[in-house]
């Protein structure tokens, strides 16, 4: 069983599984950190795709970086994207209703699409773009502003 050291309280707390998360994506970096001392302590750490144990375990090239978030279970099982976030939110009682909701078939097909959405414009999101997005001109923007 491995285990790693709660840096909170001091403990030794058995690791369930990792999260690995892209350590490049400002977005991912601040969830991280939002998420870290929730999860962790139930056995559930963040770790950077980018680390070379991650590569070699997902089967990765150097600097090749999946889609969406992985979550990689002890007992050999691997879940990406929406199905890991429902995986762990499950995991902790007060997320588990969210878990149980966004997994119902109907609200399911939104919170994919939504996900995929964020993963695929994660590095653009919170400011963090470097590609210069086009500005949209719809006919009224025009009037407003004008000087």
């Amino acid at each position: 069983m491995n285990t790693e050291k709660n840096v909170n309280c001091g403990e030794t707390v058995a690791t369930r599984g990792r999260i690995a998360f892209d350590a490049l994506c400002p977005v991912c970096t601040a969830l991280r950190n939002r998420w870290n001392p929730i999860l962790s302590p139930r056995g559930y750490p963040f770790i950077p795709i980018q680390h070379p144990a991650i590569e070699a375990e997902l089967g990765l090239t150097s600097g090749e970086l999946p889609g969406e978030i992985q979550l990689l279970l002890n007992d050999g099982r691997r879940m990406g994207g929406t199905d890991a976030m429902l995986f762990v939110a499950r995991q902790v009682w007060w997320l588990a209703p969210i878990g149980w909701v966004a997994a119902l078939p109907g609200i399911r097909t939104g919170v994919d699409a939504m996900y995929a959405w964020v993963a695929r414009n994660r590095h653009c999101l919170g400011d963090a773009c470097r590609v210069p997005l086009r500005r949209r001109h719809r006919g009224h923007e025009a009037f407003f502003e004008a000087p």
